[in-house]
């Protein structure tokens, strides 16, 4: 099997990841926080340090901050559901996911929450913040963007993004589920208030793991339960990240998603990242070609995107160009990647776009396989 759908979840994963994972369920089984023995005060030690380590990673200074849930999508609810009121404008990307869009939407018919659509420019900066600039209205509150898209591997630039927020006092919130652990990511020196990130992908930890980075005390609970503090009070702890983090934490998960940062910081960000890279622009160098291919992002002027390529075959379904290289053992999605937004701007809303999303674990005889499959197919349909 050649895997090349790593923009859902990364595979494989890293064998400290797996040998983590595995040790975790032996040796750190009782629930942290709830107990005074030695093992539950073991467990909720090393909880807080992977708290701590993944603080370090993306620039945030108190490890109280980071929020441990159970996916990117809840961590984006808790944002936009946790900061946001009556009457209140937010800005989002013409990029943006459905677990950005879907939520905003729910807020503007059932809370009169507002939202306008900023564009975006591939290769110009000025144009997208201008974009911006102009859409900004009296009530805006938060700025909420992906950092790279799902569908294209475009990146925002979240830098400069931040710094017009923090000019104008508004909130500043990224999804970074396709660019956490291979893009550069700083809370601080990128303005970012909010991160929501889905460690199972770029981080390689494993599914059922989400994170919130930013100050959560600002935020309302859209959860409420036990946290193991304060148990005779009938209300929410008010200090993270007992706030945010109610009922039984992914211990497994979360230990497993510090064995991935561990390997990430081992290798080190930028060789992965340009390992990543080198496959994506294989794919684009001998695709872009084709006349009867269609890609959708100049990688030859691109200056950063993330490792997701999408394409199509003149007169083939993106679904069935899936399925004919499933046939052939190489796994990519095709369809609309829970994007709208994304494929209306590029217009493949009739039918979405292949997509290949390989990782540092891909190999080059795979990628080599993968574009002579794709040509094979062409010619043979």
């Amino acid at each position: 099997m050649i895997y090349l759908d790593n923009s859902a979840t990364s595979f494989p994963k890293p064998k400290e990841v797996y040998d983590s994972y595995k040790n975790a369920i032996k040796y750190y089984h009782s629930n942290p926080g709830r107990g005074g023995y030695e093992n539950s005060i073991a467990t909720a030690d090393k909880i807080y340090e992977i708290r701590e380590k993944t603080a370090a990673f993306f620039g945030e200074k108190n490890a109280e901050n980071v929020i441990f849930t159970a996916n990117c999508t809840t961590a984006i609810n808790m944002v936009l559901k946790g900061l946001l009121k009556p009457g209140d404008h937010v800005l989002i990307s013409d990029l943006e996911h459905n677990a950005v869009v879907r939520v905003i939407e729910h807020l503007k018919r059932y809370s009169s929450i507002e939202y306008d659509i900023f564009e975006t420019d591939f290769y110009d900066d000025a144009k997208t913040l201008k974009s911006l600039r102009m859409s900004l209205k009296a009530q805006t509150k938060l700025v909420f963007c992906t950092h790279a898209s799902n569908v294209l591997g475009v990146c925002m630039p979240i830098e400069q993004i931040g710094s017009f927020c923090k000019q104008n006092n508004l909130y500043f919130a990224v999804d970074g589920a396709q660019s956490g652990g291979i893009l550069p990511l700083d809370m601080q020196r990128q303005h970012i208030d909010f991160l929501c990130l889905a460690p199972h992908k770029g981080l390689f930890a494993p599914m059922g793991t989400g994170l919130l980075i930013g100050d959560g005390s600002i935020l309302d609970t859209i959860l409420q339960g036990g946290t193991g503090s304060q148990s005779l009070n009938l209300s929410q702890p008010s200090f993270l990240p007992d706030k945010l983090e109610s009922g039984t934490a992914n211990v497994c998960g979360i230990i497993a998603m510090g064995a991935g940062i561990d390997f990430i910081e081992k290798h080190g960000r930028e060789r992965i990242y340009q390992t990543d890279f080198s496959h994506i622009s294989a794919f684009w160098k001998a695709l872009n070609e084709i006349p009867e291919m269609d890609t959708y992002y100049r990688l030859d002027v691109a200056r950063q995107c993330a490792p997701v390529f999408s394409f199509n075959v003149h007169g083939i379904e993106s679904e069935v160009v899936a399925d004919m290289l499933a046939n052939k053992g190489i796994c990519v999605r095709a369809g609309f990647h829970c994007a709208p937004l994304a494929h209306k701007k590029i217009g493949t809303t009739q039918g979405g776009t292949v997509r290949i999303s390989p990782s540092f674990f891909t190999n080059v005889n795979e990628i080599n396989y993968t574009i002579s499959t794709i040509k094979n197919l062409l010619l043979n349909f």
